[in-house]
């Protein structure tokens, strides 16, 4: 999907940007159909964080949506247990059609490349961003963020596009984090579909799914 192109825009989905304005508007012009198109792409990405996450889901389990967009994610793991939902996303148009599902107990517009996050210390029990960090251009404050607003034993998990991978160090990144005391690598997936539905992803650029233990 392009857009126009000019200084301060993201061109292309593929392309992505790390200017957070360009991030902004970008998402707050495709806010009302960014749900219909996604699933003509067959965006599989929120289900399958979902189903990462499944054992640690239950009634009352505090989540932090970090890139919440429109709330696919949060809407996938509300259909396996009524979890207690806050998101953080820079799009304001974003944001209100999260709020129009009525899922989330609370929503903060936020720009995710600036810390610290706008979540108190240990006060969620799982802390997710699925399909964000494409958009950000140094991952390990966020992550760090995300596991400072995790009680310690509660769980990290993120996507990054295979492409994306290796070219920004995240191997190295879980690693840090580990050595440092904060999290314990549970799980980093094989690489699996993300948009098979679009021509500039196809079968060419997948994901790659981590889940932590935060200590």
């Amino acid at each position: 999907m392009n857009k126009d192109s000019g200084k301060g825009r993201l061109e292309s989905l593929r392309q992505g940007s790390t200017d957070a304005r360009a991030v902004e508007a970008y998402y707050d012009d495709w806010a009302d159909g960014y749900d219909a198109t996604l699933e003509t792409w067959q965006y599989r990405a929120p289900e399958d964080a979902a189903d990462l996450l499944a054992p640690y889901l239950g009634d009352g389990v505090r989540v932090l949506d970090v890139g919440c967009g429109t709330g696919l994610l949060g809407r996938a793991l509300r259909r396996r247990a009524e979890v207690i939902l806050t998101g953080v996303d820079i799009s304001a148009a974003s944001l209100k059609q999260a709020e129009g599902h009525g899922m989330y107990e609370r929503l903060v517009r936020h720009d995710l490349q600036v810390t610290p996050l706008p979540v108190d210390d240990d006060v969620k029990d799982i802390a997710v961003s699925v399909g964000v960090l494409t958009y950000i251009a140094d991952a390990e404050p966020l992550l760090r963020e995300m596991c400072r607003a995790v009680r310690p034993g509660g769980v990290v998990a993120f996507t990054q596009r295979t492409d994306l991978w290796k070219e920004r160090s995240f191997a190295d990144m879980i690693d840090r984090l580990e050595d440092d005391g904060l999290w314990q690598r549970l799980q980093v997936s094989a690489p699996m579909p993300y948009l098979p539905g679009n021509a500039e992803f196809a079968d060419e650029i997948g994901v790659i799914h981590t889940l932590c233990r935060t200590k």
